[in-house]
């Protein structure tokens, strides 16, 4: 690992030199003007450093500067001792980050001098300031903000979709929501030391790009006539210019503390100025599918997220920063593209001449966009209404008409209700003509020729459409095979279609599943025209309750039947540990059937307190992860592993066993789950702990609470719920790199480096 540091810092400081003439040139020009580092960092007196924060480490002296970089300048391995001192170097002279004060700045960093002392450049940098703020998200009490947006039209900003992702849903341009109680924001001041201006709301969401991470928002009261302006110059072919981003960096706790509150003086998330070059073109992986990105070296941080690119000698905007890797490369959407997206001139951005227009690459991603199904709100992109709906604008669907009859409303649905109107008159429900109303526990379709199954894939992250190195994603296992239950033929893997689990024999429920997961339009809308909704695909009637079924290949006592969830336990909800919509797909529709069968065994079932797999807002806690991860993977697929930590001191409840019978079984108060996606570098994977409080566990009601995933290291994962990983895997933890850091904030999971005990 070491190593493997010194040769990532030597790369990006040759990178990052070029424009000085190498190392040596930055040592020359360090040496002559390199401000005393007594002095501190520019701009305003430093702010009190953050509560529990480390204390600044000193800054270095010539000496120590001098000896690092002659050491990288000779290529020679660079001694651990000093790669924070560059890392400190990089931050501070190389590639620093600038406050930005009343809209204005001052530099007195040897290499970047021009940036004030320029007239004309110091114009057009102060000309963009103020067209550049901070999403921000109010009543979010789990991220602080969402990132930057800048103007680029009449009441139009862009920011990337990842932002918009946090408060709206939707992809393309006209099936757009809100997410259920959220709302955004832009405050084009947030600077250091001065309060924050006026949030200026986010009134409707114009556009989630279906390929490029970019998103266009309507803003009411941003400034009139006045916009930034989209270059048609490809920065891709513009390796060496001269950039500048204007940002809000958030603190990074993948960099060295001390060294992070030396170069920004415990300052975060306020606007910065971060100057650098462009450094080509490269494919890196963006929502499901390889994006030939641009790419910069600027020393951007979380918070930096739809930052705009601009051309330091034009001010043009080059591109729209989206992500990156820590003193490697980071990436932008290319300004040049967008000018060639039809949706997007149509938008009404602004682009610095007549934009191209025309046919492109990603044309398919936006059929896909245009025939996916919306959010069910329907107001396509508007902002939630603080007013009453009128009734007059309710959607009615099929199946259901309305009408008036005398002084009545009725209304069929089949059920006819008839409500009077003007008097007191009760309100009367009647059965339409030859229709029963029935209500049932049934079994959902399920295919019991067990023959077919083939399990979860490990090979499944290969896609065929894509030429890249094979990989191989193993299940895991148990850390002791004593524990698990053997099928009738001795087994102890279950398989089903696309997932495959392994049972605890004492505790009668899964240790571990695996599952292969897609958002494959292709598999999970094999054949037009068919019923894919859950009930179609499960053959239930409109008031049927599914009933969950035994796995005949394993003995009946080593399964938790549905009586125990249905009898008297209303407080459990009957949970999906393989979530039903991950392993519903299939290349035809009687595959995907199978599969929606297959997840209604008992052997995946666990039981958990009512609003466990929900957040407050009614969204499923653990698909807003899995579509995080798809986010910035390299095609739509997914590995998930998943299952209970079966602590031996789980609480034991006793409940309805069939026949009559009492069953005793403890319920697990914590769940975990590992999502393994294939990024441009190999593997990407994230681990996951999901609590549940049982303290008010009753018969008769369920707990309404919401439950907050954390991000923990997989050795974690390991410990408490006796699994071994594949090392492949452990080498791909996210839990310490900036795709973790990305989750942390973007999701406002929680960091837990341990789980504590019970």
């Amino acid at each position: 690992m070491v190593q493997e540091n010194s040769e990532r810092l030597k790369k990006y400081l040759d990178m990052i030199s070029r424009r000085e003439g190498g190392i040596e040139g930055v040592m020359h020009k360090l040496g002559a003007g390199r401000r005393p580092r007594e002095e501190g960092a520019e701009g305003p007196a430093p702010a009190r450093p953050r509560t529990g924060a480390a204390p600044a480490r000193p800054k270095a002296g010539a000496k120590p500067v001098t000896a690092a970089l002659e050491s990288a300048a000779r290529g020679k391995p660079i001694p651990p001792q000093d790669h924070e001192l560059l890392e400190a170097i990089i931050f501070e002279d190389i590639r620093p980050a600038i406050d930005i004060v009343d809209g204005a700045f001052t530099v007195t960093h040897p290499l970047w001098t021009q940036l004030s002392g320029d007239a004309a450049t110091r114009t057009r940098i102060e000309a963009a300031i103020p067209l550049v703020g901070r999403i921000e998200l109010p009543g979010n009490t789990r991220i602080p903000y969402g990132g930057t947006g800048f103007v680029v039209g009449p009441g139009l900003v862009m920011t990337n979709r990842h932002v918009a992702e946090i408060f709206a849903e939707g992809l393309g341009d006209r099936r757009l929501s809100f997410r259920t109680g959220a709302a955004a924001g832009i405050d084009l001041k947030r600077e250091h030391g001065r309060p924050a201006g006026t949030v200026l709301v986010v009134r409707k969401v114009v556009m989630i790009h279906p390929y490029w991470d970019m998103a266009l928002l309507a803003v009411d009261g941003l400034p009139a006539g006045k916009s930034l302006t989209l270059g048609l110059d490809d920065a891709r072919e513009l390796a060496g210019r001269d950039i500048f981003i204007v940002g809000y960096p958030a603190f990074d706790p993948r960099n060295p503390v001390d060294v992070q509150d030396a170069v920004f003086d415990g300052r975060y998330g306020v606007k910065k100025l971060q100057p650098g070059q462009l450094q080509g073109g490269v494919d890196t992986s963006s929502f499901g599918k390889l994006v030939p990105a641009a790419t910069h070296d600027v020393s951007t941080l979380g918070g930096n997220s739809g930052s705009a690119m601009f051309d330091l000698a034009t001010g043009e905007v080059l591109g729209l920063h989206f992500g990156g890797r820590f003193h490697e490369r980071n990436y932008a959407v290319p300004a040049a593209a967008l000018s060639r997206d039809d949706r997007v001139i149509a938008a009404d951005v602004t682009f610095a001449g007549k934009p191209p227009g025309g046919q492109t690459e990603w044309s398919g991603w936006w059929l896909r966009a245009d025939s996916a199904e919306g959010p069910a709100s329907g107001d396509n992109g508007a902002a939630p209404s603080t007013g009453s709906a009128s009734p007059a604008a309710a959607p009615v669907s099929a199946g259901l008409s309305i009408s008036a009859q005398g002084g009545s409303v009725v209304i069929d649905v089949p059920l006819r209700i008839t409500i009077s109107l003007g008097s007191a008159t009760p309100v009367t429900v009647q059965a339409a003509a030859g229709e029963a109303i029935t209500e049932a526990m049934r079994e959902p379709d399920h295919d019991t020729d067990y023959s077919t199954r083939k399990g979860y894939d490990p090979g499944f992250l290969n896609d065929p459409a894509q030429k890249l190195a094979k990989l191989s994603v193993p299940m895991p296992k148990a850390a002791s095979a004593k524990v698990l239950a053997k099928t009738r033929d001795g087994d102890t893997i279950l398989h089903y279609q696309n997932f495959s689990l392994s049972m605890h024999g004492e505790r009668r429920l899964a240790l571990f599943t695996a599952c292969n997961v897609t958002k494959a339009p292709e598999l999970k809308k094999p054949e037009p025209g068919r019923d894919y909704t859950r009930r179609g695909l499960s053959g239930l009637g409109a008031n049927d309750q599914e009933r969950w079924f035994i796995d005949p290949r394993l003995d009946e006592k080593l399964q938790l039947p549905d009586v125990f969830f249905t009898k008297d336990r209303k407080a459990f909800d009957k949970g999906h540990i393989v979530r039903r919509d991950d392993v519903a797909w299939g290349r035809s529709y009687d595959e995907l059937k199978r599969a929606n069968g297959d997840s209604y065994h008992v052997t995946n079932c666990s039981p958990q307190v009512g609003g466990f797999n929900r957040s407050a807002d009614g969204t499923d806690n653990w698909g807003d992860l899995e579509n995080h991860v798809l986010s910035e993977a390299a095609n739509e697929r997914l590995c998930v592993f998943a299952g209970p930590v079966l602590n031996p001191d789980d609480t034991v409840f006793v409940g309805a066993g069939g026949e009559g019978a009492k069953l005793r079984a403890r319920i697990p108060e914590r769940y975990w789950k590992v999502i393994v996606s294939r990024v441009d570098e190999g593997l990407a994977a994230y681990g996951f702990v999901l609590e549940q409080d049982l303290a008010d566990v009753d018969f008769e009601f369920q707990v309404p609470l919401e439950f907050i995933p954390a991000l923990v290291p997989l050795s974690e994962i390991e410990r408490i719920a006796g699994v071994r990983f594949d090392r492949a895997l452990n080498q791909a933890d996210q839990f310490a790199s900036l795709r973790g850091d990305e989750v942390v904030m973007r999701q406002g999971v929680r960091r837990k480096t341990r789980i504590g005990a019970k």
